[in-house]
């Protein structure tokens, strides 16, 4: 694979009056599905992009969309009223603009949209499998996993993120899935020493204390409770903090954690940033402990920025694009610490072309997509 300059226009002969409808259940800086579309969206130019959203939205989300010659369709959410109330405008949005692809990056509603999208004769039909989660109970995942055969009945392709993630989704045999990796913007994410020294004044840490970072949301399959335990065999060790990057259901409870460890004045909840490339800077060393993940897309952000990282083995292989990243298995806290503490005290690299030549920059995966889309268009 290769980087493309997303600068630059595209010179793939689609034709402009083709257009892709991504479906997201958020449009919100804290869904990593979203950040990818928006960076789609940004970085082809070679096919319209429209989103339809039936979860919740930000203003500036739905500025870059629309700055960038797309509409975003905010429809009633998929669980009111059985989903019928989705279904209906779905059906009416999709007679009414003439999309000539669908792209479908939830799995447990695709049966909708991706049939009504085979009933109208919609000439691409893409299923995207971005997550290796299925649910949180054996009934959950038995009726997921049902309604996700009904929507591959649907497609004209699959795609996801990684192999586990398609493994997930489409079962072993993986012949007709294609794997594009989702990508970063290098630029915004490469080692700052100058933006290093500003946040960390900000935020009132001395050159002498080691920070710890983390981001993703406060779920269940992200492990915070394993962080927090690591964190405090480091704390132990040595003079750390740890700072923690994003919101969730979960973020009570491991507050609660980390007041019960005696952990609180050595722990700082940053919240959903927009600005979250300023504080791979400050970390000297990142975590991903995931129970399950699609790809980990926070872990290559970390490599970019120089980290050295220590991630689960449950995080796909295919985001190791440094030899600063060790993956560990969840059994020793111990491990995951003394690992941790050594890659801190290492001297930072430089990971932008280490990304690059690993092809998960923004420029490979929309060059990927717009092939894909070509595709598609160009079929009898």
């Amino acid at each position: 694979m290769f980087a493309v300059n997303t600068s630059k226009e595209h010179t793939l002969m689609v034709n402009s009056n083709h257009r892709v409808l991504h479906v997201l259940d958020a449009l919100t800086p804290d869904s990593g599905v979203a950040n990818i579309i928006v960076a789609c969206v940004s970085g082809i130019s070679s096919i319209a992009q429209d989103v339809v959203v039936y979860g919740k939205s930000t203003k500036d989300m739905e500025n870059t969309i629309t700055s960038n010659n797309g509409t975003v369709y905010k429809l009633p959410h998929i669980t009111k009223a059985f989903g019928k109330k989705f279904a209906d405008e779905f059906s009416q949005l999709l007679k009414d603009k003439h999309f000539t692809i669908v792209h479908g990056h939830l799995l447990n509603s695709a049966f909708i949209y991706l049939k009504e999208a085979q009933r109208q004769n919609i000439k691409g039909r893409i299923i995207h499998a971005h997550s290796t989660f299925g649910a949180d109970t054996f009934i959950k995942r038995i009726r997921n996993k049902a309604l996700t055969q009904i929507a591959i009945s649907a497609a004209t392709d699959k795609i996801a993120v990684s192999m586990p993630a398609g493994k997930n989704a489409f079962g072993v045999n993986q012949q007709d899935v294609l794997i594009i990796g989702n990508g970063i913007d290098t630029k915004r994410f490469k080692h700052d020493v100058h933006t290093r020294e500003q946040v960390r004044e900000e935020l009132g840490l001395d050159g002498n204390t080691i920070c710890v970072g983390h981001v993703g949301r406060f779920a269940g399959l992200k492990n915070h409770s394993f962080l927090i335990n690591v964190f405090r065999i480091m704390k132990s060790n040595i003079n750390c903090k740890l700072l923690l990057v994003g919101d969730g259901t979960l973020k009570p409870q491991i507050e609660r954690l980390v007041e019960e460890q005696g952990l609180s004045e050595h722990v700082l909840f940053l919240g959903i940033r927009s600005d979250v490339e300023r504080f791979y800077q400050v970390f000297d060393v990142f975590l991903l402990p995931s129970s399950s993940e699609g790809f980990g897309l926070s872990a290559v952000e970390a490599q970019c920025s120089g980290l050295g990282c220590v991630v689960s083995e449950n995080v796909p292989a295919i985001i190791g694009c440094s030899d600063g990243i060790s993956f560990l298995s969840l059994k020793s806290e111990e491990e995951w610490a003394n690992c941790a503490i050594k890659k801190a005290r290492k001297p930072r690299s430089c990971g932008e072309n280490a990304v690059i030549e690993s092809g998960l920059d923004i420029g490979t995966m929309c060059e990927n997509f717009s092939h894909l889309y070509e595709r598609i268009i160009s079929r009898k």
